[in-house]
């Protein structure tokens, strides 16, 4: 069943890594909307490699669209084999650049590493895994 789609301006929880702790809790604000149709047109630096020799990553441009594909490739046992949006959203607590979520397996979000490799989180949509992370911490 697909869960909600963000609307933009609203805040939602997120958690870091999927894991719902206080530690990898933070609020996200939904920027954007993107259609899957329009995510070639959004081009992001993304690191795709590390060298060792200079001990840096190594950035390329690429879609969003194909970022999202290498992604679910990547993590398919996460996302969804398709989606209807890309949802972009600003947590700046977690991370300066913007972070964008695709559609997970169980209809949900799950944000895709775009710009630096710690990106992966899961979106709140409905707060149940806030509330449950509350009845945890009140045990």
């Amino acid at each position: 069943m697909l869960k909600e789609v963000p609307k933009v301006g609203k805040e939602y929880h997120f958690f870091d890594d999927g894991k719902i702790t206080p530690s990898r809790h933070y609020i996200a604000v939904i920027q954007e909307i993107i259609p899957i149709e329009e995510a070639d047109k959004i081009i992001i630096s993304t690191p795709r490699d590390y060298n060792e020799e200079i001990n840096q990553n190594v950035f390329i441009d690429m879609s969003l669209l194909d970022i999202w594909i290498d992604e679910k490739l990547s993590c398919d046992w996460i996302y969804s084999p398709v989606t209807d949006y890309i949802v972009k959203a600003n947590i700046p607590e977690y991370d300066e650049d913007p972070i964008y979520f695709a559609r997970t397996k169980d209809g949900g979000w799950f944000s895709m590493d775009t710009t630096n490799w710690w990106q992966g989180g899961r979106l709140d949509i409905d707060g149940k895994l806030y509330e449950s992370l509350l009845e945890y911490e009140n045990l």
